[in-house]
């Protein structure tokens, strides 16, 4: 079984967004790194492979 199928709502990018954008502001946040939730982000916008 994979995790989309036991986890619909992981088919849902703004879902997938929000949880990856909260863990990585979250992390740095521990290690004394705070950069806005908007530059995190920008960044995982990048990440978004080109539509063919």
């Amino acid at each position: 079984m994979k995790l989309k199928d036991k986890y619909p709502q992981l088919q849902d990018p703004a879902v997938v967004k929000s949880m990856v954008v909260r863990s990585v502001y979250a992390s740095m946040a521990l290690e004394n790194q705070t950069v806005p939730l908007e530059r995190i982000e920008q960044l995982y916008e990048q990440t978004i492979p080109p539509k063919k």
